[in-house]
């Protein structure tokens, strides 16, 4: 549910979202607002739940983590009679090396999981690893390998910095297709 923020509360967020590691001082010199002011709107922001926390932007690749996968996976008939969904996906949360895990609306799949490695040997013990340990649950039904040179992009940034910008008034990002509005016919 989207919540309604003031012009203020609006800029303090954007000042976040450009650079989490902004001071207050930093944010209320930018706005013409008080330290303290900017403390207690980001304090509301923080209360609402609109920002859950502050992370660090790291480079996985200088971490040695080069390999990615992008798992397509469907719960089994018996991952849902002895799991149930929760069950399963509790199974797949534990897992250290999957970063990201989405239900999704589909026949043919139920879940899309991200997951990062530091060598294709270890993509490939993974996957061996789901077939063997959880194939009574989980069945892989496409995989996609890249390396950290093919992450082009890995930033929600620009379209939270545009849904702010937009203010109320927009509350839905409206579709873009390489810089055409989609269904505009000019």
């Amino acid at each position: 549910m989207a919540v309604s923020l003031s012009e203020n509360e609006l800029t303090v967020l954007r000042a976040f979202v450009v650079d989490p590691m902004a001071s207050n001082v930093a944010v209320a010199g930018e706005m013409g607002l008080s330290a303290a002011g900017v403390g207690k709107i980001r304090a509301k922001l923080e209360k609402m739940g609109v920002v859950r926390g502050y992370k660090a932007d790291v480079d996985m690749g200088a971490l040695g983590l080069n390999a990615f996968v992008i798992l397509h996976v469907k719960i089994t008939s018996e991952g849902w009679r002895f799991k149930g969904h929760k069950g399963v996906e509790s199974l797949l949360l534990s897992n250290s090396n999957i970063m990201g895990v989405y239900r999704v609306s589909g026949r043919s799949v139920t879940h899309v999981l991200i997951c990062a490695f530091r060598s294709v040997r270890e993509v490939d013990v993974f996957l061996h690893a789901v077939q063997a340990q959880l194939s009574e649950y989980v069945e892989v039904v496409e995989s996609f390998v890249f390396s950290g040179e093919g992450m082009l992009k890995n930033s929600c940034r620009d379209v939270l910095l545009k849904v702010i910008d937009e203010g109320e008034e927009k509350r839905m990002p409206e579709p873009v297709l390489f810089g055409l509005i989609v269904g505009d016919d000019k």
